[in-house]
């Protein structure tokens, strides 16, 4: 965080809210756990060791010319990829490294809210810790990814963590020209910077305005989070705000932003700033959690976060081809997702029993394309029912709803033309038994010598596939014959080399 004079401040004490409380909203606000938000701050400004890279590893200083402090970035894109969303490094020259992660919309992707604070610190010696400034708002935006996560939301969210910014808003200013160059629909900015000192215990945070895009609304819709969830932040409404961080950055390219800071002109500012001795133990931890729920509530609202929804199912479809059911099934976007269990029943009651699993993508924020292959062998039966059991690392599982098939087993044998047909040196050869036979296949030269028996054996109804591997065979014209209970085929095919 920058310094610089204060212009204008106007304090408001409450302000009716214009929405009703949400369940989904107050349960985010919640889950805002100070300890977990105490434990980043920690990690991040050196006062307990890491694992960066499955290594153990002190962040003692987040200044641009201390390797530490890309190290710290690093630890950042570590902890937003274990929450399963798609990250990013942007460089934006040799020193400088913005890194954020993107959790997509799923009415408006291309809508985003993004959620901010800078990482790097201050001074430029060998210790800086940077506990308030700013691993206080970087370890918000962390705990953020970590619970919006867990839901649904309408709008992409972008959660980024800025380089650079106590040199003069370096990697905020290229993030947002690049963003404003592309046509980015940035709905608006909400931007943390030292959020966690409060000597005097007044619990008062400052939101900083300016007349740009929908700064305003956004400052509204925070001060009416305040109000309807109870949170306790004291707001100092501050227009026109400070340019001294990274919300300016926004403002200067059109969009709406805030930031939401301790007192920076309230006369309770940290004392510590830009010293060795910004550390953890000057905290009020309560402010801090206050501040951190405050954002945290007030992004939740924008983006529209609803109930949690692990695995988004876009289309779940079944056919038969032959014997087989083929299923099909997408999903738009998984969470802790360890796979599908895909059930059967031939009643499409409760008796459903398990035949095959297939594994799922863990955490994706895209769409993803599913298939199994069923091979019921049951005769008499007109219809097949199918779920998934969409199954979490936890143990977690949910149901998918129930699709059915026409199941016509065919009354005879089938065998299939091999594929492919020239072929080298292997080609697929595909046959149907409608009830349990003794089945017999083989190969044989153009002369009619056997060359090999690929099946000799009794087989169930159902649908069947081999592969002939012709290696060690000439080119040629072959022949492959099926025989079975008073039924015999014969198929010829072309192996070119």
């Amino acid at each position: 965080m920058k310094k610089i004079i204060l212009v204008f401040m106007l304090m408001l004490g409450t302000q009716s809210f214009l929405f009703p409380q949400s369940p989904t909203i107050q349960t985010i606000i919640n889950q805002t756990n100070l300890d977990s938000l105490m434990h980043f701050v920690e990690e991040l400004s050196g006062e307990v060791s890491t694992i960066i890279g499955g290594s153990p590893y002190t962040i003692v200083s987040r200044n641009k010319n201390n390797a530490s402090n890309n190290m710290a970035a690093n630890y950042i894109k570590q902890k937003l990829d274990s929450y399963g969303l798609v990250t990013y490094d942007q460089n934006f020259s040799s020193t400088g490294r913005n890194v954020y992660g993107v959790q997509l919309g799923t009415v408006y992707p291309n809508k985003e809210y993004i959620i901010c604070a800078h990482y790097d610190d201050m001074p430029s010696g060998t210790t800086a810790p940077g506990a308030d400034d700013n691993a206080s708002g970087t370890a918000a935006v962390i705990e953020a990814a970590r619970i919006f996560t867990q839901y649904n939301s309408k709008y992409t969210i972008i959660y980024a963590l800025w380089d650079e910014e106590e040199q003069g808003l370096v990697g905020s200013a290229y993030y947002a020209q690049q963003a404003a160059i592309a046509g980015d629909s940035i709905m608006g900015v909400i931007n943390m910077d030292m959020i966690a000192w409060d000597s005097d215990n007044d619990s008062v945070g400052e939101i900083h305005i300016r007349n740009f895009g929908n700064s305003v609304a956004l400052k509204d819709l925070m001060l009416q989070v305040n109000t309807t969830y109870s949170i306790g932040v004291i707001p100092s409404v501050i227009n026109p705000g400070t340019t001294a961080s990274d919300q300016a950055s926004f403002w200067n390219n059109g969009y709406g932003a805030l930031l939401l800071i301790e007192e920076y002109y309230g006369g309770d500012f940290n004392g510590y700033y830009h010293t060795i001795n910004d550390r953890i133990i000057h905290f009020n931890q309560p402010y801090f959690h206050k501040m951190s729920r405050l954002t945290l509530g007030t992004v939740a609202t924008l983006a529209d976060l609803t109930d949690i929804v692990p695995v988004e199912l876009l289309a779940f479809t079944a056919s038969v081809k032959n014997s087989d059911v083929e299923l099909l099934w997408s999903t738009a976007s998984e969470l802790n997702n360890l796979g599908f269990e895909i059930e059967r029943s031939i009643d499409g009651q409760d008796n459903f029993n398990t035949v095959g699993f297939v594994d799922g993508k863990g955490s994706s924020a895209e769409i993803n394309y599913y298939s199994f292959t069923d091979n019921p062998q049951v005769s008499g039966v007109n219809q097949l029912y199918y779920r998934l059991k969409q199954v979490d690392f936890d143990g977690t599982f949910s149901y998918s709803d129930v699709v059915n098939v026409s199941y016509d087993v065919p009354a005879e044998f089938v065998l299939s033309q091999n594929y492919p047909n020239p072929f080298n040196p292997s080609t697929r050869i595909s046959y149907f038994v409608p009830q349990e036979s003794f089945v017999s296949i083989k190969v044989y030269d153009f002369l009619g010598r056997e060359v090999i028996t690929l099946v000799n054996e009794t087989k169930s109804t159902g649908s069947y596939e081999i592969i002939f591997d012709a290696s060690n065979l000439p080119s040629g014209t072959y022949f492959y014959t099926l025989i079975a209970e008073n039924y015999s085929s014969t198929k010829k095919m072309i192996l070119i080399k």
